[in-house]
């Protein structure tokens, strides 16, 4: 079983600081305060999902910076009693298979485990600081109800939508907080044909630096892509 993803790693990100308040006034938990804008751009080659928030922190402690070890790596293998690796066997796995807490190589990416390389589908942790904006995707149920997707479900199988924006500032000894804008380009080959004709909802998470996880803000008003849809400049 292959794991598929259809979300590439290649995301855009601009801050907008609108202040820096000299007295805090925030939590230093990070705070979504509300999605500015939304839209949909569809490309000759990929799709984009553009997503705008306000945002606000107490200590101003966000952003992660693509070269800080801590943050590299999406995933640890989970290792049994002896040290070795835990290899998904359909019979005797303490867990059904899904695309989060399992991961599969491929033929020229195998998964490196210390000098090793592994072919075989192995039991993962996922690292929860890889991204620090989150995107969920909630859509319309028959009885009306909005229910989020689930893209560790084998059926789909896909990477979720989000990122890493990069520090808000440059030194982190200033603990001012901060309110401003995040803006997020999100690349997609196939949010349209997973959701062309869904009554959506879409719903955004950040985290800050030290692991603390905002409010989800969700939309009011749901959506389908062809009502937000904008063409390519």
């Amino acid at each position: 079983m292959k794991l598929s993803f259809f979300i590439l790693s290649l995301f855009f990100l601009t801050i907008g600081l609108s202040a820096c308040i000299d007295e805090p006034e925030f939590s230093d938990v990070p705070a979504v305060t509300n999605i500015e804008e939304i839209y949909f751009v569809d490309g000759d080659r990929f799709d984009s999902l553009v997503i705008k928030v306000a945002f606000e922190d107490g200590d101003g402690d966000l952003g992660l910076d693509a070269r800080e070890e801590d943050f590299i790596r999406p995933f640890s293998v989970v290792r049994d009693s002896d040290g070795n690796p835990v290899i998904f066997d359909p019979v005797t796995s303490e867990i059904p298979f899904n695309c989060c807490d399992f991961e599969t190589p491929t033929e020229l990416t195998p998964i490196v485990v210390g000098t090793d390389s592994i072919f075989d589908t192995v039991r993962v942790v996922q690292n929860p600081f890889v991204r620090n904006f989150e995107v969920t995707i909630f859509n319309r149920q028959s009885d009306g109800t909005y229910q989020a997707v689930d893209f560790c479900d084998p059926d789909i199988c896909r990477t979720p939508l989000g990122g890493r924006f990069p520090p808000l500032k440059d030194d982190f000894s200033d603990d001012k907080p901060r309110v401003g804008t995040i803006t997020h380009f999100a690349q997609s080959v196939v949010l349209k044909p997973l959701f062309r004709n869904d009554s959506i909802k879409i719903g955004v998470v950040i985290r800050d630096r030290a692991g603390n996880e905002s409010n989800m803000f969700v939309t009011e008003d749901a959506f389908v892509l062809n009502d937000i849809t904008r063409t390519p400049e």
